[in-house]
């Protein structure tokens, strides 16, 4: 079934990595050691004006129910 999201509750669907220093930056304190999603992950960096684009892994992994597929980060644009 996957792992579910302690922000939102959502299945986490994406496999993400970033360094230590951006995740303790951008998640609050309480979920740092939890499961936290994407788009839930996005959601705290916008809030705390952390601009993550280019620190993200070069491979991004989607888990849906049917298939499994590997995204490669090649260009990161920030949203200023």
């Amino acid at each position: 079934m996957g792992q579910r999201c302690k922000a939102c509750g959502h299945r986490d669907k994406f496999d993400f990595r970033v360094p230590d220093d951006i995740w303790f930056a951008v998640v609050p304190v309480e979920l740092q050691d939890k499961v936290v999603c994407l788009a839930c992950f996005d959601d705290f960096a916008a809030e705390r004006r952390v601009d993550y684009a280019t620190r993200l892994s070069t491979s991004l992994w989607f888990a849906g129910a049917a298939a499994t597929f590997e995204f490669r980060v090649t260009t990161a644009v920030s949203a200023d």
